[in-house]
C-alpha cells in the first residue's frame, strides 16, 4: 500500500464504532503516531532511523529535555516529532521544546501531533527558527482536505528537502489565502464591502451610510452565490446518474433484443451509414474503433463495439420513415433522414456525440485536433519562453561570478515562477552539464561549468 492508502486505513481505525481515544500521551504514541511514521515509510523499530525519546547535549537544550521522535539520516535529525495527548488542542499547545530542538539541531521539518492531527512546520520565515504557524496539516478525521500529494516529499521513498521546502512555502501562502477568503465569506471586511459597492453602486462616492447598508447586501449575495454553486454541483451529479441509468437501460434493451431476435439482417444502407460515420470521425480516432451493433428494430453505431458507448442509432428498417438518433445530449434527439448520405448534414453533432463517449482526457485531445496549427504555434511560444527563461538564469549566474547565484535571487529574476519550478530548471541544467551546485540545501549557490577549450 502507498502512504495514502495506509493513512486511510489508519483513519478508518479511528472512526470504528469500538474505537476508544488513547487516555494519555504514551498510548497516543503507540496507537497512532508510530503507525503514522510507518505510513511515511520509516522503520520505527530501527533506532538508527527513528529514535524515540531523542535527546541532544546542545547549548539551547534544557537538561533532561527530550523530543518524542527524531527521524535520522546519518545520525543527524532531519525531522522532529513532538507528541501531545489525544484531546490536546494543538493551536493552543506549548511548542517550546520542539522549537528549541528545531533551533539547536540541523532538522528543517518539525511535526506537532495529538495523534489524529499532524501539523507540519518548517523555517520559512527565519532560518533555523521554527515558524509560528504550520505550513500543512493532516487530520485523520478529515483526510479529504489534507494536501497528501504535496506532502509525499516527507515520506522516506520520496524525501527531497529542497522540493519539500518549496512546496511548504506554496502551501503556507495557499493556506493563508484560504483563511482570508473564509473570513471574507463569513463576515465581509470593510475593504470588500467598499470594493463591491464601488463596482455596482451608482453613487460616485461611497459614504459611511451606503457602506453600512451595503454590508448586508454583500453578505446575502455571497450566501446566495454559494447556494447557487452547490445547486449546480448537485444538478450535475443528478444528470450524471441519469445518463448512466439511461446507458444501462440501453445496454439491457440491446442485449435483450440481440438475444431474442434470430432474424437480424444488416442492410446495405446500414453498412453504407457505418462507413460514412467512420469517414466523419476519422479525424478523431482510428475509424476501425467505430462499429455497428445491429438489432431487429434498429442499428447502433458504437465505440469499440460496446453498447453503453453507442453514440448514433439508425432506424433504417422502414423504407419511408428513416430516422436517426444522435446521442449528443442528455436525451437522444431523433431526426428524419432520407438516405445515409444525409448523415453528413449532422457531422458536427455526430463528432460531439462520439467525443462524449471517449475518455475525458482522450476526448479533450481529439477536440483539439481540428486546430493543429494553433497547437503547434502555441508549442513554439512555450519553447521560446522556456529558452528565454533559461538564458536569463544562465546570464544571472554568469554575472554572479565566483560567488554564484542562490535560488532566492533567481526567484526575483523570474518573477512569477515558484521555487519548485526554478529548482527543476536548475536540476535540468545541472544534468546537461551547464551548471553545478556548491553547498547544500537552502544555502546552495549555482555556478557555470567552465568549458575546456
Amino acid at each position: 500500500m502507498d502512504w495514502n492508502e495506509q493513512l486511510e486505513a489508519l483513519a478508518k481505525k479511528t472512526k470504528a464504532p469500538n474505537w476508544q481515544a488513547p487516555p494519555n500521551e504514551e498510548a497516543t504514541k503507540m496507537a497512532l503516531v508510530a503507525p503514522f511514521l510507518r505510513a511515511l515509510g520509516y522503520d520505527i523499530f530501527n533506532p538508527a532511523e527513528v529514535m524515540p525519546e531523542f535527546s541532544a547535549d546542545l547549548p539551547l537544550i534544557k537538561r533532561g529535555e527530550r523530543v518524542d521522535y527524531a527521524i535520522l539520516e546519518n545520525n543527524q535529525p532531519r525531522i522532529l516529532v513532538e507528541v501531545k495527548a489525544y484531546k490536546t488542542n494543538l493551536d493552543e499547545a506549548e511548542r517550546g521544546q520542539l522549537q528549541r530542538y528545531f533551533h539547536a539541531t540541523k532538522a528543517r521539518i518539525g511535526i506537532l501531533t495529538n495523534g489524529h492531527v499532524f501539523q507540519f512546520f518548517a523555517d520559512l520565515d527565519e532560518a533555523n527558527k521554527m515558524d509560528e504557524k504550520p505550513f500543512a496539516e493532516v487530520n485523520l478525521l478529515n483526510l479529504r482536505q489534507a494536501p497528501l500529494s504535496q506532502l509525499r516529499h516527507v515520506t522516506k521513498p520520496k524525501f527531497n528537502l529542497d522540493e519539500l521546502l518549496g512546496i511548504a512555502e506554496e502551501l503556507k501562502y495557499i493556506k493563508g489565502v484560504k483563511n482570508e477568503i473564509r473570513k471574507e465569506l463569513t463576515a465581509p471586511s470593510d475593504w470588500l464591502v467598499r470594493e463591491m459597492a464601488q463596482r455596482v453602486h451608482s453613487a460616485r462616492r461611497i459614504r459611511a451610510q451606503i457602506l453600512d447598508s451595503f454590508r448586508l447586501i454583500v453578505t446575502e449575495a455571497i450566501q446566495s452565490y454559494i447556494a447557487d454553486r452547490i445547486n449546480e454541483t448537485l444538478d450535475k451529479a443528478i444528470k450524471t446518474v441519469e445518463v448512466k441509468e439511461h446507458d444501462h437501460q440501453l445496454d439491457e434493451q440491446d442485449t435483450a433484443e440481440a438475444e431474442n431476435s434470430n432474424d437480424i439482417v444488416t442492410t446495405q444502407e446500414e453498412i453504407e451509414a457505418l462507413y460514412i460515420v467512420r469517414a466523419i470521425c476519422a479525424s478523431l480516432i482510428n475509424p476501425d474503433r467505430i462499429m455497428e451493433k445491429d438489432t431487429k428494430n434498429y442499428c447502433n453505431i458504437t465505440l469499440d463495439g460496446e453498447p453503453r458507448k453507442s453514440f448514433l442509432r439508425l432506424h433504417f428498417n422502414f423504407v419511408r420513415k428513416k430516422k436517426i438518433a444522435i446521442f449528443d445530449q442528455d436525451e437522444p434527439e431523433v431526426v428524419p433522414v432520407t438516405a445515409p448520405s444525409d448523415l453528413y448534414q449532422y457531422k458536427e453533432r455526430i463528432r460531439k456525440a462520439l467525443n462524449l463517449k471517449l475518455e475525458p482526457s482522450r476526448g479533450s485531445e481529439q477536440n483539439n485536433q481540428d486546430s493543429t496549427s494553433e497547437i503547434e504555434n502555441s508549442n513554439d511560444v512555450v519553447t521560446i519562453q522556456q529558452e528565454t527563461e533559461v538564458q536569463l538564469v544562465l546570464q544571472h549566474i554568469r554575472g554572479s561570478g565566483s560567488e554564484g547565484a542562490a535560488i532566492g535571487e533567481l526567484l526575483q529574476v523570474l518573477s512569477g515562477k515558484t521555487r519548485p519550478q526554478i529548482q527543476r530548471m536548475l536540476n535540468q541544467l545541472q544534468a546537461s552539464g551547464r551548471i553545478h551546485m556548491k553547498g547544500k540545501a537552502r544555502g546552495a549557490r549555482w555556478h557555470l561549468v567552465k568549458r575546456q577549450r
